[in-house]
């Protein structure tokens, strides 16, 4: 999650230069989400599917922490914005065939939400997709995490959506605290020792934050 947050960073700072008419944010932000019991089926080779109506521990504020990322280019009281949200979910109570089950350096959900400013607030719907790295052990097999994209235990798993909306405190020209709700729906499809899992999440957050304005 650190790794990918970086470049996600990185990426915006290099693009956040303000052009003529053009007005642009950075926000960093911290917070925690609650997600209620959703299905995730475990499909392995040669076994019956374990099909479970799943609960998850998050440790938000546990190293790696629940954060979110984001970059907006404004005009006319509308933006296009980047989003990245780091999330991480643990299995709670998983069966006896199962281990372990966890996406722990992140259930990572990228966005591109389009944001409009009305009078007090500004609201946000996004979509986009969902990058995990999976951690497991089912029926006493490892999953490796070597794998997936750079070799670094990432991958790309599935959709997801969002609605949020968000109230900016100003304590200087371009300065600003940003409390933020917001509700995302996603569904993944992640790789396990000889087969793969399949989980719906659906989750409301809430968030503050700080950020900036290029003018």
């Amino acid at each position: 999650g650190q790794f990918v947050a970086g470049l996600f960073c990185f990426f915006m700072a290099l693009h956040a230069a303000p052009g003529a008419g053009d007005h642009w944010t950075l926000q960093l932000a911290g917070g925690d989400f609650y997600s209620p019991r959703m299905p995730l089926i475990l499909m392995q080779d040669g076994q019956e599917d374990l099909d479970l109506d799943a609960q998850y521990d998050r440790q938000s504020f546990e190293s790696p922490i629940y954060y979110s990322c984001r970059g907006a280019r404004w005009q006319d009281g509308r933006a296009w914005e980047l989003e990245m949200i780091h999330a991480k979910l643990y299995l709670e109570d998983p069966p006896p065939e199962v281990g372990h089950f966890t996406l722990s350096h992140g259930y990572n959900l990228l966005f591109v939400n389009r944001a409009r400013e009305e009078k007090y607030f500004i609201w946000r719907i996004g979509g986009g997709a969902v990058v995990t790295h999976p951690e497991s052990t089912v029926r006493g097999k490892r999953f490796e995490e070597d794998g997936g994209l750079l070799n670094q235990g990432y991958y790309l798993s599935g959709p997801a959506g969002q609605i949020a909306v968000e109230k900016r405190f100003y304590f200087r020209e371009r300065f600003f605290a940003g409390l933020e709700a917001k509700a995302s729906l996603s569904w993944a499809r992640v790789p396990i020792e000889d087969g793969h899992a399949e989980l719906w999440n659906l989750a409301v957050h809430g968030l503050l934050g700080v950020g900036f304005d290029l003018k």
